[in-house]
């Protein structure tokens, strides 16, 4: 185990901080909260112009410039980005692809879509309200959830577990920010899977029963509440546990929202 350089708690997965070389636990990963010496302001693009930024929360008060381009995009995120669409869009073409590709191929194309767009929507939450926020924020791909996410697919799914795991990667904030700012990052994620199920519970009541609509708007629904809820989990470096430090009602109506819309869907 290692100590926490920060508050001195030991953790047997600690963080090492890519700016000052320390070890911290979770709650300290991030070079704003445990006061970092490192030139971690200086690690977003060169190309980002500094503007006007200042806020204040139980961190401390502290005053920056920054003015972050909106929805930019560097070549190591898109390459991420593309790497991770491609696992959640070829693993579960293999898994089905005996049972029914080629009697019905659309509700395999509409399946993978329902993914492709709970995983995508979810991420680019979190980096766009990051920005908006003023941070520097990229997607990278995480080698432990690539298994995770691979071992979702090819044997939790097999089993018959509905709770899917979507998560090849995550994206990297970086900036000065205190627990309400970084609440509202993580909650973005969620809350967008949760509208994007909400979206396809319209298609599933508005659908009879056995159309292709009907069972697009089920998968939507379980998929997207699902996702919501995994990430919901307060724990780790889940979501949930950064929400519910910044406050624990949101993360409790996050959680009876999709929690009702997935267990109405398995039940």
């Amino acid at each position: 185990m290692v100590k926490c350089e920060k508050c001195g708690v030991e953790t047997y997965m600690p963080f090492r901080c890519n700016y000052c070389g320390g070890y911290f636990c979770e709650q300290h990963r991030l070079p704003e909260f445990h006061d970092c010496r490192g030139k971690y302001q200086e690690a977003g693009p060169s190309s980002v112009r500094i503007g006007d930024y200042s806020t204040s929360g139980s961190f401390g008060s502290y005053s920056t410039s920054r003015v972050i381009r909106p929805y930019w995009f560097s070549r190591t995120e898109l390459r991420d980005l593309a790497i991770g669409l491609l696992v959640i869009t070829l693993i579960p073409l293999f898994r089905v692809w005996e049972a029914g590709f080629f009697r019905d191929p659309t509700v395999i194309v509409g399946y993978v879509a329902i993914l492709v767009l709970a995983f995508m929507l979810h991420e680019l939450a979190h980096k766009f309200m990051a920005q908006r926020l003023g941070m520097w924020a990229e997607f990278r791909l995480n080698m432990m959830g690539l298994i995770l996410t691979i071992f979702s697919f090819l044997l939790v799914q097999g089993a018959g577990f509905p709770l899917m795991i979507i998560a090849p990667g995550a994206v990297m904030i970086a900036g000065m920010m205190n627990w309400k700012e970084y609440g509202r990052i993580a909650i973005a994620g969620p809350v967008t899977n949760i509208a994007e199920a909400l979206v396809f519970a319209v298609i599933f009541f508005a659908s009879s029963e056995g159309d292709l609509a009907w069972l697009m708007g089920y998968l939507g629904m379980t998929i997207n509440s699902g996702l919501a809820l995994f990430n919901l989990i307060p724990f780790g470096v889940f979501d949930g546990m950064k929400i519910f430090k910044w406050s624990w009602r949101v993360w409790l109506i996050a959680v009876a929202v999709s929690g009702a819309i997935f267990l109405y869907t398995i039940l």
